[in-house]
């Protein structure tokens, strides 16, 4: 029997007339089973009413199945008044029935915004409910996936919670359901399950396997591909694996985040040190705080989950439930990178329900104790409460910047490699002096803002060297375009073509017949000067286009954050420009 099977009938056990248990839906079914099997064995009668037939079952097991018998004693009554759709817990209170009653349903109804006079005869029936049955063998077991009481009678109601099953549980688990695996595949699968309950993880393995796979990597990766779709749907995140990426500048930073990667380490809690409580990114929109943080999961190694905090003030009411799950699925999953992304629009509103969460969070970050990294993003300092950002919440702020020219120039570099291949493997084509007029015309953009430009370069170069392919009248190679591929005349017309979506083209367009399928064969895109410097023309920075705002920003993120990057140090700062030149 596991802890919260334990702790419950410990609490029977002692006779508690009544009690509250928070289980997640899915894993409904077997909490059941688990309850009703423990029940036969201490020769406990079980029962279980539900909200939703206002009936009265008892649970039995039968052959190692879940049955439900109709209890007769308990009849119904005419449903004139709300409270009348609640007589179970009268007649439990007078019933000469003993044992364990399960209720399900009656959480929604304790809540601020539910009725208040059935609210009001639902909690006073509780409570007289736990003075009647004092030092009898009945318990009321309030049943549901939140377990939301009012104060007034929370202090009245115990209440206990389905954790997350642990490494261990999971490796029991899988033991069971893949006896052919071994135990280092056995251990691979659990850890990409941690996170998932398992009921989650029992329905997915019967899907995995139902498909066909049962070989252990493309097992554990199907495994972890539910996983992430599951986070999605039901907290609303993103779930990420450490990438491979490169950063143009920002080494101060990137070198906190490899010290960070130490202080991880079996060696350093030896000497009882710790990473950072939290780490905050501040500064205009566009210079990269995402990009550092995805950044931050590639040197450490450890995976990151994103959280659009503030996303949860759309939850409402439900909105301190939400994050309690969530802060409990990131203490369970343990080493990763807590990224939460527009951290100040959370306390934009400067409510009452901001208040609350980021009270949650601050207690939350004071008293775990897993290996858990906290990134947040800001653009406007002045919305964040003080007290998040006092050392000892925050241990760590970096102010992220407009980039300096030698940053600017690794960007353009890093996205240049995208489309064009003479910029892979740290190759570079501009001359110095080419570098020095586009680095002085992007003066002021960010690193979002870089990437456009030579986006919309690439597609302006791509453009002019295809610019007929979508012609269908005159087939490829009898001078529509030869001239620009340099293809000879003689080549014979193609009848090869693919389909272009409909939206944009109804009729396929030609290859030439020098191009495979796979386009192995393409000429290179060469993207010019020229052309990002045209880009850069349709391009307004939001450094320049909001001087005031970014400004503020700035000035307000140099006063509370470390640089994130050294001195501009490269042959394209501004002191070392040479004026006898």
């Amino acid at each position: 029997m596991n802890d919260l099977m334990t702790e419950l009938f410990k609490l029977i056990k002692l006779q508690n007339p009544i009690f509250a248990l928070e289980y997640p839906l899915q894993e409904r079914p077997n909490l059941l089973s688990n309850i009703a099997f423990e029940c036969e064995l201490q020769n406990i009668k079980c029962y279980l009413w539900s909200f939703e037939d206002d009936s009265l079952y008892q649970l039995q097991i039968d052959t190692g199945k879940l049955t439900l018998q109709s209890v007769s004693e308990y009849q119904p009554k005419e449903k004139s008044r709300q409270e009348h759709y609640f007589e179970i817990l009268r007649f439990w209170k007078f019933t000469q029935l003993q044992g364990v009653l399960i209720l399900e349903g009656i959480f929604p109804w304790l809540t601020s915004n539910s009725e208040f006079l059935t609210s009001e005869w639902i909690k006073s029936a509780l409570i007289n409910l736990k003075l009647y049955n004092r030092n009898s063998p009945k318990t009321a077991i309030l049943l549901g996936p939140n377990a939301s009481l009012s104060p007034d009678i929370a202090a009245e109601v115990v209440t206990l919670y389905q954790q997350l099953p642990t490494i261990a549980e999971i490796t029991t688990c899988l033991k069971q359901l893949l006896p052919e695996y071994n135990c280092s595949e056995i251990d691979e699968t659990a850890q990409a399950g941690v996170g998932l309950y398992i009921a989650d993880i029992e329905y997915a393995i019967k899907h995995i396997i139902a498909s066909g796979l049962f070989e252990p990597r493309e097992f554990t990766k199907h495994l972890l591909a539910y996983k992430v779709n599951l986070f999605k749907r039901v907290h609303n995140i993103e779930f990420l694996q450490p990438p491979a990426m490169k950063i143009g500048g920002l080494e101060l930073m990137q070198e906190s985040f490899l010290k960070y990667k130490q202080l991880m380490t079996p060696l350093a809690q030896a000497y009882n040190l710790r990473i950072p409580k939290g780490v905050l990114l501040i500064g205009p929109p566009g210079t990269g705080k995402s990009y550092s943080a995805k950044v931050c999961s590639q040197l450490l190694g450890i995976p990151m989950m994103i959280v659009e905090w503030g996303n949860f003030r759309s939850y409402g009411d439900q909105a301190q439930f939400k994050l309690k799950k969530l802060l409990a699925l990131v203490d369970r999953i343990d080493r990763i990178i807590f990224y939460l992304d527009d951290f100040d629009k959370g306390f934009a509103g400067d409510d009452d329900l901001g208040r609350r969460l980021a009270g949650m969070l601050l207690t939350w970050m004071q008293e775990r104790t897993s290996n858990v990294l906290i990134i947040a993003s800001a653009n406007n300092l002045e919305l964040l409460p003080p007290e998040l950002t006092r050392c000892g919440r925050f241990d760590d702020i970096f102010k992220v910047d407009l980039p300096n020219n030698g940053e600017r120039h690794e960007i353009f570099k890093i996205h240049l490699a995208r489309f064009d291949q003479r910029f892979r493997n740290g190759s570079d084509v501009y001359s110095e002096q080419e570098w020095r007029r586009l680095l002085k015309e992007t003066y002021r953009c960010v690193g979002a803002e870089i990437g456009a430009i030579v986006e919309k370069a690439a597609a302006s170069t791509f453009c002019l060297m295809f610019e007929n392919s979508t012609n269908d009248q005159a087939p490829l190679g009898q001078g529509v375009g030869c001239g620009v591929w340099g293809v000879r005349e003689e080549i014979a017309p193609t009848t090869s073509c693919v389909q272009a979506p409909s939206s944009l083209h109804p009729t396929p367009y030609p290859l030439h017949p020098i191009f495979d399928d796979n386009y192995s064969q393409l000429p290179p895109l060469e993207i010019t000067v020229a052309a990002l410097l045209e880009a850069r023309q349709n391009i307004n920075p939001l450094a320049i286009r909001e001087a005031d705002k970014v400004e503020r920003m700035r000035n307000r993120a140099s006063l509370q954050g470390l640089p994130s990057s050294p001195i501009d140090d490269s042959v394209y700062s501004h002191g070392n420009i040479n004026i006898f030149s």
